[in-house]
């Protein structure tokens, strides 16, 4: 089959980032942009631009100006607004400014060239895909000390990890979006199939639903962070990792990695996984306008769902992955973080806003999560709190059958995620032999890390 690679945009000189999985911009549409994956040598920084103008000019009068960037629209923008007026009326101290960047530029040039002019915002949202980046650039604050352990103890141990490098906390994480099955009930009715638990019986479903103006299953077939995010469950499953547990080796090599990818290569080859779908793969689309039967989907699916496919809802169910035999359940968690820009003027005061918002007082983090969309928070308390929203509709069988089994998203150098990225679109879509490909990728890993200096 035709290899698939995602459009390639021209960015600075040098300077790039990859951005997180995942996510959701307006309530509706989750959505994941690639951008080439450059080095992984910190940003370059003008030695000449005095640190004291980082995070732009002091406003004339007593408080001064700290910029928070965001690249929200709709409702999630008029959230950040709300809570930015709030924390300005609370204390005399700065003024919060929120500034919206549009999408392809937050993720694009516009951020990487404003740090290493050193005019980067003072609070920003960070990602997965990005947070090497900034981190290996020393442009991330830590947070150790601004957040109470007992606020820390809320939160659950593998969203922390995430975000944390030699013990130190950069970033706050405040939404986890999980990864499940959705199927048309009337389709799998028609077709006498049941949701599938396994592996095995994921392929055998997909053919069962695959008609001529139907595929059976849908799955992110384009290059990019998305695939790689709705490729960790698969892994994980195997009880294995993508690196070996000292972190200097690649570990491709296991059984169920292959075995995996040898079905999902054999799924596209049958015709019975969509492979060119009429919207970006993240959008609940693909399934609520009949083009599949089953699709890899997100937790914003269901807002996508209520929101414009309404008559649908009822038709729409939902399961865990469906798992490799003898292995275990997983999913993984997305999400965006809120840090502090480490060279701001400002540092502290930044800092301090940032946990405010969304390690502070938990109403605000159950109102993004409940209110604004649909996520999971990493604080346990906000779950707790909500039961009955949690345990409605769909949301439901993600509380019950898919919560608790997440691991967070992977935090990849650039250059890694740029070697999986081409690992799955051959291992999908090229006729090389699987135990040869893994084991070039699992060269060209080792021969990054031996001379990677620097967190995975």
């Amino acid at each position: 089959m035709k290899k698939i690679t995602s459009s390639i945009a021209v960015v600075l000189a040098s300077i790039f980032i990859v951005t997180g999985c995942n996510t959701n911009t307006n309530g509706t549409t989750s959505q994941s942009t690639d951008v080439p994956a450059g080095t992984t040598d910190p940003i370059t920084i003008n030695e000449t631009t005095s640190a004291e103008t980082t995070g732009g000019e002091p406003v004339v009068g007593e408080r001064e100006q700290l910029r928070f960037w965001v690249f929200h629209t709709g409702k999630e923008l008029e959230f950040f607004q709300k809570h930015v007026d709030a924390y300005n009326q609370e204390q005399s101290n700065v003024e919060i400014v929120l500034e919206e960047i549009p999408w392809d530029d937050y993720n694009g040039t516009k951020m990487t060239t404003a740090f290493a002019s050193e005019a980067g915002p003072d609070i920003f949202l960070t990602a997965p895909g990005n947070f090497l980046k900034y981190a290996n650039s020393d442009i991330l604050t830590s947070f150790n000390d601004v957040i109470p352990k007992e606020v820390l103890d809320d939160f659950s141990e593998s969203s922390l990890d995430a975000v944390s490098v030699d013990g130190q906390i950069l970033a706050i994480p405040f939404e986890m979006e999980l990864l499940g099955l959705y199927y048309s009930k009337s389709a799998l009715a028609e077709a006498g199939v049941e949701p599938p638990k396994t592996w095995e019986e994921l392929n055998d479903a997909a053919a069962a639903l695959t008609t001529s103006d139907r595929y059976g299953f849908s799955m992110e077939a384009n290059r990019g962070t998305h695939q790689l995010f709705e490729w960790y469950p698969f892994v994980w499953q195997t009880g294995e990792d993508l690196f070996s547990a000292d972190g200097k080796s690649a570990n491709l090599a296991v059984p169920g990695i292959k075995e995996n990818l040898e079905l999902k290569r054999k799924m596209y080859e049958d015709g019975v996984t969509n492979l060119q779908p009429s919207r970006p793969g993240n959008e609940i689309g693909v399934l609520a306008e009949g083009e599949t039967a089953m699709q890899l989907m997100g937790t914003w699916g269901i807002t996508q769902l209520t929101n414009d496919y309404p008559d649908k809802v009822d038709d729409i169910g939902l399961v865990p992955i469906p798992v490799m035999a003898g292995g275990e359940p997983a999913s993984v968690a997305g999400g965006w973080k809120i840090t502090a820009n480490a060279r701001s003027a400002n540092v502290d005061e930044s800092a301090k806003f940032a946990a405010w918002l969304f390690a502070g007082d938990p109403a605000i983090s159950t109102e993004w999560c409940t209110e604004i969309k649909f996520a999971y928070s990493p604080r346990a308390s906000v779950t707790e709190a909500n039961p009955d929203y949690y345990n409605e509709g769909l949301r439901k069988a993600f509380t019950d059958q898919i919560l608790g089994s997440e691991q967070a998203e992977k935090r990849l150098p650039p250059e890694i995620s740029d070697i999986l990225q081409d690992f799955l679109q051959s291992a999908y879509f090229d006729t090389v032999d699987m135990d040869q490909l893994i084991e070039e990728t699992n060269t060209k890993i080792n021969e990054f890390l031996a001379t990677y200096d620097g967190t995975l």
